[in-house]
């Protein structure tokens, strides 16, 4: 129902209710109906539904069914080692996504919010939650407003709805009948639930109660948003559907080879023949299977979500961690995210001259310079009737933000007032100024402030050095210019008068002296020019989305160098799906006045163009667009239903965080890339290996056993040590990877196929030379050696290769020069000791060291080759891509 849209005596009457309130027993037939008055949540998911999610991905499924084949044919070694690598990593994203939601748990807020009711003709003091509508609830300065209402009384009331409109000025409530046609952010005569009362007081009916309030609806959108694939869960799905098919193509091709091979040379064809070759097949498709790959990623993720942390940063989604290094465009929330939501003083100004105030929020710790006479000060801390203080090391008003600033900007200019208030006149959005009497020492003054239009009209004469002189047309021209200059930034200007009467004079705001003009501005956090920055030199387009107005909305942007068109919520309806793209195509950047379902469809629309998209933000009016986003990110003061949307929660609030965010996600894309060559690379060369051998008639060059132990440690661990591989310096200076763009990009697969190549054509060689074709006994043994010594050699020369073209220095991570270290030493112990016969390996000769090093140092030399001596096969910048 337009509540707003009827007077408030008709919606007294339609609710059936009365200046008495409800009676006990309508209450209760009312909730029946409508129920309690909270938000309807969807159950946590069960514990078993969280580990089960972390086996879902098509590799896994591959090792699944090598498991259920090697327990088949007895190989139950092999099918326990497999098994604990995909516990271990379903173990730590489990562990790790249970962390996340404990945490968020415990940044929820326990109070639970208290109306003030008539019922039965009395007040009460009830829990929000009971509210029905119909109720009469009173509204004093610092409630939540606990439920949707329509206003009946108000005196000076003034309610803070930035979390649902994302304005950051309070907005002045009256009763009054709006047209049908009126924005949620002008509707005057309602109050919201979850916004809060400011100043003043004030009565109202309850006309919505839970899902059918204004934030109910909201929370509705959340629900009904799906949550998509991550661009690296997508990647690595692909590529594991890719790898899948190319590893059961190879299996039946060395299957079937193997089999015509038994059959033409014993004309039959048995189980106990077939067997054995299909332990072949599938002992190729485990080391076609990077096995670390799971536990890699989920480790690299687990590590970046550390480093976030000690950022202030909460993760709530693991694998959107990566999300962020993809990111194309941030959609950002005004209020709290890109400005401080905190009036700031900028500006004072008088006949005398202009003073400037630095700075921020209610921080009394600042300086003024200038020559704006000091009385402005005086004045804006005798009309006041809020305070400023310290919590917790945090500076905060309590009542009206407008006015907090004038405390704060009385004290930067070390102004005192020591005066008796004797009366007032309140301010009113007719008369559109508040006055106060004032007995200072004994003398009566009169001190107002309002909007300059509203109170030039009660001056007489102007204030200059001390002086009175008659307020002349050129001197009002100059006052106006003056409130132009400031209204033209977005700053919201407040005159300042005053005037000394006498004991027998009447109480008015006639004939009053003007004195001059303070200028405020929710300013921008301190960070945010040197963030929005940083995201340009990373290509990466910054658009804001607000509820405040145009004017401020784009001198904000200007401000803090978001440039592009600027659209309203208003002219947004007006859009058709294909003009919006088009409007976004034309470099369109601010959007203000706008409801939540426009950030929605925004964000919805970029999507369908193919973007990786962020939205940040802190308010009610935030979370759907932040559940709908590939990144939700929420301020850790914004309300909990942004952060119940959002994958991430800043907990200090710093947009700087963000930015850093999306460093963290390119390096750990780029430390999964590194982990991703490395076991590909390797696997392909121990596939080809294989089979060509079998291919060309030579013996099978590497048992299941030495597969395994190359897949799990040789791989493993420097593969898991890159997960803590320190960033480029210039990872910030490129482009976000494109979203047709594979988990690898083409010059990296040139690399790898070029290096497995190379890698496989050395091992057969040496394979050959060393007992390739022998018919069995120690000189198979030797060969199958020597290819083993040699696949790990050159998997660790390849370590060091592929981050060299990451541009990361040689010696900066310890902890990969341990993980070499310990394969090799792992790899003499099973080469020289009683594990030896159980791998059927045998200690290499010093000849046979010799031949290594060859072999070692082609490969090495081929990698240069390719490459040029200075060349990088890198994710350096390229071409930039467009924005929609």
């Amino acid at each position: 129902m337009t509540y707003f849209t009827q007077d408030s005596k008709h919606v007294v009457a339609e609710l059936g209710s009365s200046p008495q309130g409800l009676d006990h027993k309508e209450v209760e037939q009312r909730r029946a109906v409508h129920g309690l008055n909270q938000l309807s949540s969807p159950p946590p998911p069960a514990l078993i539904t969280i580990f089960i999610k972390q086996f879902k991905d098509f590799i896994i499924y591959i090792l699944f069914f090598a498991i259920l084949f090697s327990l088949m044919i007895g190989k139950h070694v092999d099918s326990l080692i497999i098994l604990a690598i995909i516990l271990l990593n379903g173990g730590i994203g489990f562990f790790q996504e249970l962390s996340a939601n404990r945490s968020l748990d415990a940044l929820k807020k326990m109070t639970r919010i208290q109306a003030l009711v008539i019922r039965d003709g009395e007040q009460q003091t009830i829990p929000a939650e009971e509210l029905v509508p119909g109720d009469l609830i009173l509204l004093e300065t610092g409630d939540k407003v606990p439920a949707d209402a329509r206003l009946l009384t108000t005196i000076q009331l003034h309610i803070n709805e930035s979390a649902l409109t994302g304005e950051s000025l309070p907005v002045p409530k009256k009763d009054l009948v709006l047209p049908p046609q009126t924005q949620l952010g002008d509707q005057v005569n309602m109050g919201f639930a979850s916004t809060t009362v400011v100043a003043g007081r004030g009565s109202a009916i309850v006309v919505a109660t839970g899902m059918n309030t204004e934030i109910g609806k909201i929370s509705k959108l959340i629900q009904e948003t799906a949550e998509g694939l991550t661009p690296l869960q997508r990647r690595l799905e692909h590529f594991g559907k890719r790898l899948g098919l190319v590893i059961i193509g190879i299996c039946t091709i060395i299957l079937l080879t193997l089999s015509a091979r038994e059959f033409l040379a014993n004309g039959a064809m048995t189980v106990t023949i077939l067997l054995p070759m299909a332990f072949i097949a599938i002992s190729l498709a485990v080391a076609a299977v990077p096995t670390a790959l799971p536990a890699v990623v989920t480790i690299s993720l687990a590590v970046g979500v550390k480093r976030l942390l000690a950022k202030r940063c909460l993760v709530r989604r693991l694998a959107s961690v990566e999300s962020l290094g993809s990111c194309d465009i941030i959609c950002s929330d005004k209020t709290g995210t890109l400005t401080q939501n905190e009036m700031t003083i900028l500006k004072s100004w008088s006949l005398s001259g202009e003073s400037s105030l630095s700075g921020n929020g209610y921080s009394p710790q600042g300086i003024i310079q200038g020559d704006a006479d000091p009385l402005l000060y005086e004045i804006g801390l005798a009309c006041n009737n809020s305070e400023v203080k310290e919590v917790e090391g945090k500076w905060q008003v309590i009542g009206d933000p407008t006015e907090g600033a004038l405390i704060v900007s009385g004290a930067k200019a070390g102004v005192d007032f020591h005066g008796e208030r004797i009366d007032e006149l309140p301010f009113d959005s007719g008369r559109k100024r508040m006055s106060v009497m004032i007995d200072k020492e004994g003398e009566l003054l009169v001190y107002s402030k309002g909007a300059p239009d509203a109170l030039l009209s009660c001056c007489t004469h102007i204030l200059l050095d001390g002086s009175l002189h008659p307020l002349t047309p050129s001197l009002i021209l100059q006052v106006l210019q003056a409130n132009n200059q400031y209204a033209s930034q977005a700053m919201r200007v407040l005159a300042m008068a005053y005037k000394k009467i006498d004991r027998k004079d009447s109480f008015n705001e006639e004939q009053l002296v003007f004195v001059g003009l303070q200028a405020m501005i929710d300013p921008p956090r301190h960070d945010v020019v040197e963030s929005i920055n940083r995201a340009n030199n990373a290509q990466i387009r910054s658009i804001m989305i607000t509820g405040d107005y145009p004017k401020t909305a784009q001198a904000v942007a200007t401000a803090i160098g978001i440039k592009g068109q600027i659209l309203t919520g208003a002219e947004l309806d007006s859009l058709s799906d294909d003009e919006l793209r088009q409007a976004l195509h034309q470099n369109t950047n601010i959007f203000a006045r706008v409801i939540p379902a426009h950030k929605l469809r925004i964000v919805q629309i970029l999507q369908g163009e193919g973007h990786v998209v962020a939205m940040t933000g802190d308010g009610v009016n935030d979370a759907p667009a932040l559940k709908q986003a590939d990144i939700g990110v929420a301020v850790g003061s914004g309300t909990e239903v942004a952060k119940e949307a959002a994958d991430f929660i800043l907990l200090d609030d710093s947009f700087a965080n963000i930015v850093d965010a999306v460093e963290e996600g390119r390096g750990i894309y780029d430390n999964i890339q590194k982990s991703i060559m490395l076991l590909l690379s390797g696997n392909l060369g121990e596939v080809l290996i294989i089979f060509l051998a079998v291919i060309s008639g030579m013996n099978l060059p590497l048992t299941a056993v030495l597969l395994l132990w190359i897949n799990m440690i040789t791989d493993g661990a420097p593969a898991l040590a890159y997960s803590v591989d320190p960033y480029s310096k210039h990872i910030m200076q490129r482009p976000p990877i494109p979203m047709g763009e594979g988990i690898l990009p083409k010059p990296h697969l040139k690399l790898l196929f070029f290096l497995g190549i190379v890698g496989t054509l050395i091992a057969l060689s040496i394979f050959a030379y060393t007992g390739g074709h022998a018919n069995g006994g120690e000189q198979l043994i030797h060969g199958r050696t020597m290819v083993f010594n040699f696949i790990v050699l050159y998997e660790m020369i390849l370590v060091f290769l592929i981050r060299r073209n990451y541009h990361v220095g040689l010696w900066t991570n310890p902890l990969l020069w341990m993980a070499v270290l310990l394969t090799f030493t792992l790899q003499g112990i099973i080469l020289y000791t009683p594990l030896a016969p159980f791998f059927q390996v045998i200690p290499p000769s010093l000849n046979d060291f010799g031949i290594l090093g060859l072999g070692g140092l082609c490969f090495f030399s081929a990698y240069l080759l390719y490459t040029g001596w200075q060349g990088r096969i890198s994710p350096g910048p390229h071409e930039r891509a467009p924005l929609i």
